[in-house]
């Protein structure tokens, strides 16, 4: 009997149970990385659309990420583990038996994962969103500064934070698609050599953000006040700031974030956003029951 793609699908996301377990580190991690899908959506950073990722904390030429689905509908059985250097779809983490052809599709856009994991090796979670909030500032040229002690990872660079461009990369008269997806190596690479040093959040012209990180939790913290940041931006654009606001000084941005993303600080706002999924009926975080 044939089984259609949607089928197939569900199946995929029934609990199953697998003989050759992964390991109890890619089991936390992969707790908190299905968290964070679900906080993402739960916050308005992403919506149907975006993705997180985390270094496989076993292999560090891999990473695990969900296939191509909403980050509200991450389960277990969508996670998929990935090599690093080909982006390269494996196997289902958690069904190692699942490989090939039978792994439902990925986020054509894995190449901004694993081209950043590929040239920052301290990097070990990466989010790409499409966050309305921060769009307008790619658009006109102005990159972010961080403006509250929350967001001090944005840091204060002179330009703010650099914009990647897709247009520097595939001009207009080239034959590639236009769709501004980070599609392949090449854009991967170019994407991730626009990080500068003094921030962890590059803007993407007329698509979003990339933010990267150490942790899972460290990076949806980032995302999120990288959110809220640009909204008190904007707001002090329209009451007569211009071009590139000061915000905090280096000093402040730098000890604000010292003190903002410690880990007992940092998770008081994790805590809370994981009881208000688990309150959610359409998140399923079914690795913590």
């Amino acid at each position: 009997m044939k089984v259609s793609a949607l089928e197939t699908i569900s199946l995929l996301l029934a609990p199953v149970l697998v003989s050759g377990s992964p390991s109890q580190n890619v089991t936390q991690v992969s707790i908190d990385l299905l968290d964070a899908n679900h906080i993402l959506h739960l916050l308005e950073v992403v919506d149907a659309y975006g993705h997180i990722s985390v270094r496989n904390p076993d292999n560090e030429s891999q990473f695990i990420m969900s296939f191509a689905i909403a980050p509200a509908s991450a389960t277990s059985q969508t996670l998929v583990t990935y090599d690093i250097s080909n982006a390269t779809p494996l196997h289902l983490t958690f069904n190692e038996s699942v490989v090939g052809e039978d792994i439902p599709p990925s986020f054509s856009e894995r190449f901004i994962h694993s081209q950043i994991y590929a040239a920052q090796p301290n990097v070990t979670s990466v989010i790409h969103s499409h966050t309305i909030e921060v769009l307008p500032f790619a658009a006109v040229g102005v990159g972010l500064r961080a403006q509250i002690g929350s967001a001090g990872s944005i840091g204060t660079l002179t330009n703010g934070t650099p914009i990647f461009d897709f247009n520097s990369v595939v001009p207009d008269d080239s034959d590639q698609l236009h769709d501004l997806f980070i599609r392949n190596p090449v854009l991967g690479d170019a994407l991730s050599r626009t990080f500068e040093d003094g921030s962890d959040i590059v803007l993407m012209k007329g698509h979003g953000m990339a933010v990267r990180a150490s942790s899972i939790r460290e990076v949806t913290f980032r995302a999120f006040y990288t959110k809220r940041s640009a909204i008190v931006q904007t707001q002090a654009l329209l009451l007569g700031g211009s071009g590139i606001l000061p915000g905090l000084t280096e000093k402040q941005a730098t000890d604000a974030r010292t003190t903002n993303e410690a880990p007992g600080t940092r998770d008081r706002a994790w805590d809370l956003w994981v009881r208000q999924v688990d309150q959610t009926p359409l998140y399923v975080n079914d690795l913590r029951g």
